[in-house]
Parts: C-alpha cells; sequence; structure tokens
C-alpha cells in the first residue's frame, strides 16, 4: 500500500519525491530536501498542509546561510540544490502532512511531501538526563533508541546558542568505537544502547542531543543530555576545607 501511494503521489504534478519522518515528542527533526538546480535562486519554503491551504511556517530566499523564524530554521546549500529545515520542541500535534516547497511565480510550485510523525518513546528511552562533571574532567553517557532504529546512524551534538547540532561525533558500525573531537560513542545494536564519553568538558554547562541519522540522511534528536560542570578549584577548596571544619568542631567539643 505505501508503495502504491508514493507511486500516486509522485504522479501528481509538482511532486519531486516523499519522504517520511519520525519525530520524538520534546526532541526535534532536521529535514532535508532535494530540488532542481535551476531553481537555486528561488525562494525556498516549509509548510505544514491544512484542508485546503499549505501554511508557511518558514520561507526565505537568503542562500548558504541559516535564516531563522520562530521555532523553524532553514538552510538554503546552492552548491547541492539541497535545503534544510530544522523543527525543535515537537509535540505529537506536530504530526502531519508538510512540504517542501520552491517558489515559482510562473508555474505550479515544486516540491517534496513530508509525513511527520511524532511519537513518544515513553517505553524505551528518556527525554532528558542530567549529569556532573569537574571542569576538565571527562563525563559517561548513555542513551537508548527505539528498536526500529537499529540500523540507523546513531550521533551525539551540542547544541551552541540557537544552533541545534553545533559539534558532532557519530557511529556508523555496532559494537565497534568511533572517536572525533572531544567525543568517543559506541553502539550496541543488540541492547538500543548508544553509550559514550565526552572528555576536556569545559567550565560551562553544556546541552548535548543523543540521536538517530536515517538512510536518507534526516535526523531526529531523542534524548536531551544536560551536563553540569564544576569548578574543579570550589571542589578542591570543599576537599580541603571540610576535613578542618570536622576538625575544629571536635576540638571545640572536647573543650
Amino acid at each position: 500500500m505505501k508503495i502504491i501511494w508514493t507511486f500516486s503521489l509522485l504522479m501528481i504534478p509538482g511532486v519531486l519525491s516523499s519522504i517520511s519522518v519520525t519525530g520524538y515528542s520534546g526532541g526535534g527533526v532536521i529535514i532535508t530536501c532535494r530540488y532542481e538546480g535551476k531553481y537555486t535562486a528561488n525562494e525556498k519554503y516549509f509548510c505544514k498542509e491544512e484542508t485546503l491551504t499549505c501554511s508557511d511556517l518558514i520561507k526565505t530566499g537568503i542562500k548558504n546561510q541559516w535564516f531563522k523564524s520562530g521555532g523553524f530554521s532553514l538552510y538554503d546549500n546552492t552548491s547541492t540544490a539541497v535545503f534544510t529545515v530544522i523543527l525543535k520542541d515537537l509535540s505529537e500535534q506536530d504530526s502531519g502532512m508538510y512540504k517542501c516547497g520552491v517558489d515559482k511565480s510562473k508555474s505550479p510550485d515544486s516540491y517534496t511531501k513530508v509525513n511527520l510523525n511524532v511519537v513518544t518513546a515513553a517505553d524505551c528511552c528518556e527525554k532528558s538526563i542530567s549529569l556532573s562533571a569537574a571542569a576538565g574532567g571527562s563525563v559517561n553517557i548513555s542513551c537508548r533508541y527505539p528498536q526500529s532504529h537499529s540500523a540507523d546512524v546513531k550521533f551525539v551534538c551540542r547544541r551552541s546558542g540557537s544552533d541545534l547540532c553545533a559539534e558532532e561525533t557519530s557511529v556508523k558500525e555496532s559494537r565497534r568505537w568511533s572517536a572525533e573531537g572531544q567525543m568517543q560513542l559506541y553502539d550496541d545494536r543488540e541492547q538500543q544502547l548508544m553509550t559514550g564519553i565526552i572528555s576536556h568538558v569545559t567550565q560551562h554547562s553544556a546541552e548535548y542531543w543523543c540521536g538517530v541519522q536515517s538512510d536518507q540522511g534526516h535526523k531526529s534528536f531523542i534524548t536531551q543530555v544536560l551536563i553540569n560542570v564544576t569548578d574543579l578549584k570550589i571542589i578542591c577548596n570543599l576537599t580541603i576545607f571540610l576535613p578542618l571544619a570536622v576538625k575544629r568542631r571536635q576540638v571545640l567539643k572536647n573543650k
């Protein structure tokens, strides 16, 4: 039935392709949409289909840099004829049909149909994890993912400001360590568990995300990892001060 449905869609004028993306409540998705190279100068948009219309969520003619509007971001890469859309803070109400479109003034728009299904992965995965680490030290993370993503690429990325994925490390094989930058990742597909080590953490608290990447390049963010980084000097001072305070209390008690 899915093959018939996809074929029927592609018979509609303007439809370039049809994709399905799974998002997770509280997380986000990165969707990639291809278009014909002759339309690099045209405006690109992402809209949600209503009964008779498709309401624009974001639209821009800006090229080769991020454009942000509300909770949406769009990047039009003219060298590859691909534009990327980021949706954050998803809820199940965001499920539905969308379009990645190329605006054409003199002919019908061309677009990719996007079927977004936002689910809650409470049975397998945590929405958010909080960890602590000393500045300059390392911290271990552990993220579960749904069995349906066992064969997909797994990744961990750090959020920086409004950028959902500023620095990323991925692992493509099961039971094999992958290292890049400050992160090492290990994916056990039989257990549906990704573990990792983040080394040389900074003196500022940080937000990371564990996610999966489909074979079409779309990314789904599943678990938020919040790392509270403690200043090592404070820990050292407490290590010295607390024993002295206890000793002084004992002396006063003996008097």
